[in-house]
C-alpha cells in the first residue's frame, strides 16, 4: 500500500455518502492522529463531509489491531479476527466497501471454558455468558441445579433503578449469583475486554445496557432482548481472507477520497493554535521536524497516547499501561484433528499465562482449506492472548499454555512457526466528553471503546460539528 503524499492529492471521486453521515463542515481541514481502522473510518467521514484530510500513523503501516502479518508463509490475522454481528453495522460498512460476499460464519462448535479443576463446553444460549435460559441443560451440567435455579430468579425479582455506572461484577453477582458470574459470564466477558468484572462497567460491554436492564427489569431479559435483535446466525462473522481484508478496503477509499496517509509520522503534541490546532511531528517519517496546523484534530489513539498529546484537556484513563499479546502458532499436528476444545478455549482462575486460545483452523474453514493442503494435512492454526508488561516475550509459554488449554500433548517439533504481536490493551473506558475542546474529537480506543462493531457503530453517528 503507498501512502499518498500532498503533491498526488486530487479531487474526490464521485460516490456515495455512506448512511449516516453529516453535510458539509465549518472546520475545512482536518489532521487525524492514528491510522487504526478508527482512524480511517474517521478519516472517510470526514471526505466525505467535504473536509481536506490528513492522516498520520507512527508506523509504518496502516490497521493497527486490525491488520495482518505472515507466520509460516500464511497472511494471517495479526489482532481482530472477527467482529460482532450486532446491530449490523459492520455489515453496513462492509457492503459499502464491496465486502459483503466475502462476509463468513465460524464453523458451528461450543467454545470451551478451562478452570484449575475442570473444562466445559460454554451452553449454546447465551450472550456475553449471560444465561439466557438458565434452566436448559448444558447450563444446569455447568452450574447445576442450585446454580441455575438461583440465575433464574434474576427474571421474577423485582430490580428498582440501575445506577448507569454500576460495574458488570455487582450486578451480575446480585443477580445471578456467584456461580454464574464466575462460571460462565468471567471468562467471556474478561476474555474479551481484559479486564476484571469488578472494574468493567455495565455500559461499557453494551452502550445503554443499564437502561436496557432497568426497563426489562432482569438482566437475562435485557441480554435476550439484545440477542434477539443481533443479526441473525452467529453473533461474530469474519472476512473470507482475513479481517485485515477491511483495513485494506478503507485505505484505498480514503486515499481515492483524496486524503492525504503519511506513515512513520508519529505525532509527538496537539495544542490550539489560532483558532485551530498544530499537531508536531516527530523527524521519524518526514525527514525533518515538521508541524501541520488544521481547524480540526480527530485522535484515534489508545487513551494513554491522546492524554500524552493533550494533557491539559484530556485525561488520563485510570488503566493506562497495559498492553496484551497475540502469540501465533502454525503446528503440523495430527492430535488438533478433532478439535478437542471445539473453536477455542476461556481461561478461568489460574490455569495458564494465556487468558484465551482460538483454534483457528477449527474455527474458520476458509482458512483450514487454505493451509491444510495434500502435503500437510495435519497443519492447524493456533492464537493465544496475554496479558503483559510492556516489551515482555510470551512465545515461550505458548507451546505449553496450548498443551494444557487443549488437553492434548502438543511436540515442539510439530511448531513449523510462531510469532507474538504486542498491542495497547483495547479494554473499554469511560470518557468524559468525545469533543473535548472544539474541533478536538476522540474515536476509537482515546473514545473509550473497543472492538470492531462499536467502533463502526459510533462512527456512523459520529458528530464532527
Amino acid at each position: 500500500m503507498t501512502p499518498v503524499t500532498a503533491d498526488q492529492q486530487g479531487p474526490a471521486p464521485e460516490q456515495s455518502v455512506p448512511r449516516g453521515y453529516i453535510g458539509p463542515l465549518e472546520r475545512k481541514t482536518w489532521v487525524v492522529v492514528g491510522g487504526g481502522i478508527g482512524g480511517l473510518l474517521a478519516a472517510r467521514h470526514l471526505a466525505h463531509c467535504g473536509v481536506d484530510v490528513t492522516l498520520l500513523e507512527e508506523s509504518d503501516s496502516l490497521g493497527g489491531r486490525v491488520s495482518s502479518h505472515v507466520v509460516g508463509g500464511f497472511d494471517l490475522d495479526a489482532g481482530a479476527e472477527s467482529f460482532a454481528t450486532r446491530a449490523g453495522s459492520v455489515a453496513t460498512l462492509l457492503g459499502e466497501l464491496g465486502l459483503a460476499d466475502a462476509v463468513v460464519s465460524p464453523e458451528v462448535a461450543p467454545a470451551w471454558v478451562v478452570s484449575p479443576r475442570r473444562a466445559y463446553p460454554l451452553p449454546k444460549t447465551g450472550w456475553l455468558g449471560i444465561p439466557l435460559r438458565p434452566l436448559r441443560r448444558d447450563v444446569r451440567a455447568v452450574l447445576g441445579w442450585r446454580g441455575s435455579i438461583r440465575a433464574s430468579c434474576d427474571i421474577f425479582r423485582p430490580i428498582g433503578k440501575v445506577d448507569p455506572y454500576v460495574t458488570v461484577g455487582k450486578i451480575a453477582r446480585e443477580r445471578l449469583g456467584a456461580k454464574a458470574v464466575n462460571l460462565l459470564m468471567r471468562p467471556v466477558i474478561s476474555g474479551i475486554y481484559s479486564r476484571a468484572l469488578e472494574d468493567l462497567p455495565l455500559a461499557a460491554i453494551a452502550p445503554g445496557l443499564p437502561q436496557d436492564v432497568q426497563d426489562h427489569g432482569s438482566i437475562i431479559k435485557a441480554a435476550r432482548s439484545r440477542r434477539s435483535v443481533s443479526a441473525a446466525g452467529s453473533a461474530v462473522q469474519g472476512i473470507y481472507g482475513g479481517v485485515a481484508r477491511v483495513t485494506e478496503a478503507l485505505a484505498a477509499e480514503v486515499e481515492a477520497l483524496g486524503v492525504t496517509i503519511r506513515t512513520d509520522a508519529p505525532a509527538s503534541a496537539v495544542v490550539p493554535y489560532a483558532e485551530g490546532w498544530r499537531v508536531h511531528i516527530d523527524a521519524k517519517g518526514l525527514g525533518v521536524a515538521r508541524n501541520l496546523e488544521a481547524d480540526g484534530v480527530t485522535l484515534a489513539v489508545p487513551g494513554a497516547a491522546a492524554h500524552d498529546l493533550q494533557p491539559d484537556i484530556i485525561g488520563r484513563p485510570e488503566i493506562d499501561d497495559r498492553f496484551v499479546a497475540l502469540v501465533t502458532l502454525v503446528l503440523d499436528e495430527p492430535a488438533l484433528d478433532s478439535a478437542p476444545r471445539g473453536t477455542g478455549v476461556l481461561v478461568s482462575g489460574d490455569v495458564t499465562r494465556a487468558k484465551a486460545l482460538t483454534h483457528a483452523t477449527a474455527k474458520w474453514g476458509w482458512l483450514a482449506s487454505e493451509v491444510q493442503t495434500a502435503e500437510h494435512p495435519h497443519r492447524h492454526v493456533l492464537r493465544l492472548s496475554y496479558t503483559i508488561e510492556h516489551g515482555e516475550n510470551v512465545e515461550g509459554h505458548a507451546l505449553e499454555d496450548a498443551s494444557r488449554l487443549l488437553g492434548v500433548n502438543l511436540d515442539p517439533a510439530s511448531v513449523v512457526a510462531s510469532s507474538q504481536v504486542e498491542w495497547h490493551d483495547a479494554a473499554p473506558a469511560k470518557v468524559g466528553s468525545l469533543n473535548p475542546a472544539p474541533g478536538l474529537h476522540l474515536v476509537g480506543s482515546a473514545a473509550g471503546l473497543s472492538g470492531i462493531a462499536a467502533i463502526v457503530a459510533a462512527d456512523a453517528v459520529a458528530d464532527y460539528r
